[in-house]
């Protein structure tokens, strides 16, 4: 008995820990400002109709601002140079769809590390944001893109874009693009997904290196058999990733 009474005060420090870890945010409120919670500040801001009311609705990032998550990152990409004083605090994405009675409210969260912070994304080699116009709202959807870049022309970005549908921001539009050098090529691929239609459009593109040649271009197009919805609130920054691999051959 004494042994089981210990496994289940452990089991409930575990769960309080990551408690203590979450934040809470109200599921209404009149400003903006009532969901960030102390110890956070907002660092992007971006206002337009995502639900076809005719009402400016918001996208929220917020970051904590902790001095203790601040620190040299160390690159994980071979021959980059270490970021002094990185910011290593967490990034949290919110949606607020406003009403007709002027408040806002809380319709999606992600907080599961789609957005690596500066440091996170140094370290480990991950797209992140740019900066505030990596976020957008055009024709009732939320277009998201990141971005990383190497040496020797290598790079990497992605464009997302969400729909409110079924009551959730599910992902409707994806496009990958890779480039990198292969011996004297320049060679650019893209790969672009679209959700509805269940279509998949592979360009790659090659240009020679120091040379006037028209670029090559090849397109591939194919049906794929997407059986899942990518909702907003499950992204994490290797879902992209995990996509391509289940779709892009």
């Amino acid at each position: 008995m004494k042994k089981k009474g210990l496994f289940f005060s452990f089991l409930l420090f575990i769960v309080c820990s990551f408690n203590l870890l979450a934040e809470n945010f109200p599921q209404k409120a009149g400003k903006i400002e009532d969901f960030i919670p102390k110890g956070w500040k907002s660092i992007i801001v971006k206002k337009g109709d995502l639900n076809k009311d005719k009402i400016d609705d918001v996208v929220l990032l917020i970051q904590k601002n902790d001095p203790k998550n601040f620190r040299n990152a160390e690159s994980g990409y071979m021959m980059y140079m270490p970021i002094e004083n990185a910011n290593f605090n967490p990034i949290i994405m919110l949606v607020l769809l406003k009403d007709t009675n002027s408040q806002y409210n809380l319709v999606a969260k992600n907080e599961k590390g789609f957005f690596p912070s500066e440091g996170k994304a140094h370290e480990e080699v991950l797209e992140t944001i740019v900066d505030e116009d990596s976020i957008t709202i055009k024709n009732n959807t939320l277009r998201i893109y990141t971005f990383w870049e190497g040496i020797r022309a290598s790079a990497s970005s992605t464009n997302y874009v969400f729909r409110y549908q079924n009551n959730r921001f599910e992902l409707i539009g994806l496009e990958i693009i890779n480039s990198g050098t292969n011996g004297d090529d320049l060679e650019f691929n893209t790969y672009s997904i679209n959700f509805s239609t269940k279509k998949l459009i592979k360009t790659k593109e090659t240009d020679k290196l120091g040379s006037d040649e028209k670029s090559k271009i090849e397109k591939k197009e194919k049906t794929i058999n997407i059986n899942k919805n990518y909702i907003l609130e499950n992204m994490t920054e290797e879902t992209a990733r995990k996509i391509l691999e289940k779709y892009g051959n």
